[in-house]
């Protein structure tokens, strides 16, 4: 319950105040009441008041002074002014200002109770927003993990995101690194001992493997770590200061994952792989320097267990590039299945372009991206319940190998092209032969027809059915019903004997003269008229 504050330098006034108006009804829980200024602030510090009437006009410590004290300190409470004609003029800024409603000496009764109960509502409106916002803080906040996760996760995989909008989102997920500076990462594959746990144990098992590394690294670095695809732990690592970028990612690191190694295998009897890398910038080298790691356990460490490795030690072969831009998120199986043309596109001419213009590429990777498209043609075609073939030819997808990025750009847009077709008209179709079993209920079923009834006859939400078919139409369905049931009245006024009154009834109208008002707005006459015109 609220508590209210009634504050004048004439006693009479707030004892009559406090008397004469049904507090308790009005949801109050206490009703204080101050003689001056000063002894205001004192209850004020006291007691948790939501609300203070207060006269403008007061020695030692005036209304005005008395707001001003109560907007420095306690902004969530809401004052009400009281000023005599004399003062209006003079207090009038002063009320705009601060005040959160004023009312004029002498005052009514329910004037003062209308005033105080729109109040009442703003404070329950404002502290519904509040605690609305603290319930949506309180779930952020948990959540915050898994969103830290799933933002680094993203990375690893490949995903672009401008500069600015990463660091907007570190400083939202409460990560303290910078995108003007290099980072480094440590992939650390748990061995045997881990795998044989079950979910609930490793889980424990991984957030304690977590917690030793950040306070190995910690000291040195910025930490930001996740799990990724392969069940690794994967800590990215940026300096808290100056550290020397380039070639080795330094004593620390190396020697940090070392004792993260011991560390875990005499505390928790498991041992660890741990693979670091070498610096790059954030957030362009991620992905390069996470292949780099995942590489060097595939090729290096294999089914070896507790091994320590630096990629920057295994560089002595020339690396084979990877076509990156084909495996970044979203993926083409992805974009088709949301059926995003432009996006599928747009990602192909990304392709085209790294091959086109990388001197690494070659006749293996312009082949490499075909398999890659010929996979998602087949997959989104027999996801459709189609064959690939019987859409596109199979002269097409018998052609020979590719020997410019040219060629596979003409080759890619004409099986895009035709499956887009293909599935944009069956759609089409099939929102003809919907839109044509609608007609058809709302036909046999004039004498009582609903769009719940149609809806439930196709099986089919009512509100879908109602956008699809003014999408389709241009009209909505009761506007096709009221079309439809003038039309078959204007037959029956014709061709049959019913009075009106039957006609209304066989077009489910239990009105007649609703339905008089109805053809009149159709035809442009009564059904009387219209009947005695074609006579």
């Amino acid at each position: 319950m609220h508590q209210i504050l009634l504050v004048d330098d004439e006693p009479y006034v707030v004892d009559d105040l406090s008397i004469s108006i049904p507090w308790a009804e009005m949801g109050f829980g206490q009703v204080h009441k101050a003689y001056s200024g000063y002894e205001a602030l004192e209850l004020l510090q006291r007691y948790p008041i939501d609300i203070v009437v207060t006269d403008i006009n007061m020695p030692e410590l005036s209304g005005t002074e008395l707001i001003a004290a109560i907007r420095s300190r306690w902004k969530h409470i809401r004052v009400v002014m009281l000023t005599g004609y004399a003062e209006f003029e003079y207090a009038r800024k002063a009320i705009e200002e601060q005040a959160s409603a004023y009312l004029l000496k002498p005052i009514a009764g329910d004037q003062l109770i209308a005033v105080i109960g729109k109040l009442q509502e703003k404070l329950r409106s404002d502290w519904e927003a509040w605690s609305s916002h603290q319930r949506t803080m309180q779930t952020f906040r948990e959540h915050l993990p898994i969103l830290r996760d799933r933002l680094l996760g993203e990375l690893l995989q490949g995903r672009k995101l401008p500069r600015p909008l990463l660091q907007e989102r570190l400083s939202q997920f409460d990560l303290p690194l910078s995108t003007d500076q290099p980072v480094c990462l440590a992939v650390v594959r748990p061995e045997e001992f881990f795998r044989r746990q079950d979910m609930h144990s490793m889980l424990l098992f991984e957030y304690a493997i977590i917690n030793i590394a950040q306070e190995l690294f910690q000291d040195r670095f910025l930490i930001w770590s996740c799990k990724d695809v392969h069940d690794y732990l994967v800590f990215l690592l940026q300096p808290r200061d100056d550290l020397e970028h380039g070639g080795n990612p330094g004593n620390e690191v190396a020697q940090a994952a070392y004792q993260l190694q011991n560390h875990v295998s005499t505390l928790m009897g498991g041992g660890l792989s741990v693979v670091t890398t070498g610096w790059g910038d954030f957030p362009d080298q991620v992905y390069t320097l996470y292949q780099s790691a995942i590489s060097t356990i595939r090729q290096h460490i294999g089914s070896e267990t507790g091994i320590y490795l630096d990629t920057t030690d295994n560089s002595s072969s020339q690396p084979v590039e990877i076509l990156q831009p084909l495996y970044e998120p979203p993926l083409f199986f992805h974009m088709f299945e949301a059926n995003n043309w432009q996006g599928i596109e747009d990602k192909l001419n990304a392709i085209v372009t790294d091959l086109a213009h990388s001197p690494e590429r070659s006749l293996e990777h312009i082949h490499e991206a075909r398999l890659h498209l010929e996979s998602a043609f087949y997959y989104f075609a027999h996801k459709n319940n189609k064959m690939l073939s019987e859409i596109v030819g199979n002269p097409l997808l018998e052609q020979a190998p590719f020997q410019t990025p040219d060629m596979l750009r003409e080759w890619a847009m004409e099986v895009i092209v035709l499956l887009r077709e293909h599935f944009e008209s069956e759609r089409r179709n099939s929102r003809t032969v919907l839109i044509r079993k609608v007609h058809e209920y709302i036909n046999r079923n004039l004498h009582y027809v609903s769009l719940q009834a149609i809806a439930d006859h196709i099986q089919m939400h009512p509100v879908y059915l109602s956008k699809m078919y003014k999408l389709e139409t241009g009209k909505r369905i009761s506007d096709y019903i009221s079309q439809v049931k003038m039309e078959k009245a204007a037959y029956l006024l014709i061709h049959t004997p019913l009075k009106i009154y039957e006609v209304s009834s066989e077009l489910g109208y239990s009105n007649a003269h609703y339905f008089i008002k109805l053809f009149k707005e159709y035809a442009g006459m009564t059904p009387h008229e219209y009947r005695d015109r074609a006579l």
